[in-house]
């Protein structure tokens, strides 16, 4: 098996690696020095690059750990391992020249840098391409067993199927008497279920029977596809007897029946644990919703100090108290936070909403009034604009609020809502969101709810930036309710 057995094949493309960056970077520089673009006493700074960069290289992809089984993952997903720990050797290797040696030139570190990522990116995709179309043609492939013949199983043997390319055949798919589990689609109906039904298929009597399967076929790895819950015993007997045997086993990360969940595997020192997510979990396109909160918090600020002194100064004029309201905001998984924002409202306006609940406008815990008699006059208009929220940009920089996410609701509203609407919690409160720019407070609190709830479901970079966008719209436009 050349990809994956004895991890042959991966350590080999750690050489295949280094040589093709080595020889890439070599090739590069004497072309160079022979058409006169660099200077031929560049040599030995240049070898020094080069060694730095292959020993960077290969101890970065060390550490990231690229040089795994990749067989049955996406082509997308190395190159962009590849080009990560190129990017970052590249990054070690010309500060290690510079501070050793008297440096290159700029232009020298960016083409060799370009050159090795390219023939690296090439390399792979050849080699990738090679493996496939070997393994569409019947060789290095790996013969799998199934165990359980459920939903589980008949979503592997459709993927298994759908790619050839992954070079993997189920010799058997078996299955072990006993009841049914929630997280199957009935065992009498997977018997008859495509593809399930077009591959050999047997039951045995218990797990101890799969020793004379794999001594009578060949298996690589076994499978095992059965519910937790009613084949805890049977499936650690099955570990057992594998390990015995010397053969890999697969489970199913997902082990329980929860289907808005994914699952990841993870370790805390070292333990592996896996861990079940219900909402974004792209830790590097959060790390860049977060720097982008920052940046857009950071220019909000400055660039609109003039609108600030306009607000304080209309707000200290009409109306006696503070130009600013702090109250307390439930944050991310309940975290409590100040929430800052213009006072928009008289100075006891908390001390009278007791007073004005039967006014109240809108369902749910939530409290919304839309003649409130709290609200001055500069209030009203600034509600209108959204104009008395620009404070929270403070918030947004200090990380208790992003630009974009569910709107934080004060500790009596958010503990009053149903539990299923507590996973609107699971993200960083936001300046806007869908409510505010597809219906504010015209919908209902639980249609409310249940958009912050889709905003997280459909979370994107582009989803954030197209948010952004239409806020301005509803600023510029008035189109806020006042409330």
């Amino acid at each position: 098996m050349l990809y994956e057995n004895v991890y042959i094949f991966a350590r080999a493309l750690r050489v295949i690696d280094a040589m093709t960056l080595g020889i890439s970077a070599g090739a590069l520089w004497v072309g160079a020095v022979h058409w006169n673009i660099w200077p031929a006493s560049t040599r030995d700074d240049m070898l020094l690059f080069v060694g730095c960069l292959v020993v960077s290289f290969l101890f970065v992809a060390g550490r990231m750990r690229i040089y795994y089984a990749r067989r049955t993952e996406h082509l997308l997903g190395e190159l962009v391992a590849l080009l990560q720990v190129s990017l970052c050797a590249t990054g070690v290797s010309c500060i290690l020249v510079e501070v050793t040696s008297g440096g290159l030139p700029g232009n020298l570190y960016g083409m060799t840098a370009l050159a090795g990522t390219v023939s690296l990116l090439g390399t792979r995709l050849m080699t990738r391409l090679v493996l496939c179309r070997l393994r569409r043609g019947g060789r290095d492939y790996r013969t799998w067993l199934l165990v359980g013949r459920n939903a589980r199983s008949a979503q592997i043997a459709e993927e298994i199927l759908a790619n050839p390319h992954f070079g993997i055949c189920i010799a058997q798919v078996i299955d072990l008497p006993g009841r049914a589990d929630g997280d199957s689609i009935g065992r009498i109906e997977a018997f008859t279920r495509p593809p399930l039904a077009q591959l050999p298929q047997a039951e045995v009597g218990n797990a101890e029977m799969i020793r004379e399967l794999l001594v009578r076929c060949a298996i690589d790895e076994v499978v095992v596809c059965l519910p937790v819950r009613s084949f805890y015993a049977e499936t650690e007997q099955i570990l057992h007897i594998c390990g015995e045997a010397g053969i890999s086993v697969k489970l199913p990360s997902q082990a329980f029946n929860c289907p808005d969940h994914y699952a990841a595997l993870g370790r805390l020192g070292t333990i592996p644990l896996v861990t079940h997510y219900s909402g974004p979990a792209n830790f590097t396109f959060l790390a860049v919703k977060r720097v982008l909160d920052i940046v857009g918090a950071v220019v909000g600020l400055l660039l609109l100090l003039p609108v600030h002194a306009v607000i304080a100064i209309a707000i200290k004029l009409t109306s006696p108290g503070r130009v600013f309201f702090r109250q307390q905001r439930v944050g991310l998984h309940g975290r409590p936070f100040t929430l800052v924002k213009y006072r928009t409202m008289v100075v006891d306006a908390p001390q009278r909403r007791a007073l004005l609940s039967r006014g109240n406008d809108t369902d749910g815990p939530a409290f919304k009034m839309k003649d409130d008699p709290r609200v001055t006059t500069v209030g009203r208009f600034l509600r209108k604009h959204h104009l008395d929220e620009l404070p929270q940009l403070w918030n947004v920089l200090v990380g208790e609020m992003s630009l974009v996410g569910p709107r934080p609701l004060p500790p009596e509203e958010a503990n009053g809502n149903a539990w299923w609407q507590r996973r609107r919690l699971s993200m960083p409160p936001g300046l806007t969101c869908l409510w505010q720019v597809n219906g504010d407070y015209e919908v209902s609190f639980k249609r409310w709810m249940e958009m912050d709830l889709e905003y997280i479901d459909r979370w994107s970079l582009l989803l954030d930036l197209r948010l952004i966008l239409a806020t301005f719209g509803v600023v510029l436009r008035g189109s806020g309710s006042g409330w």
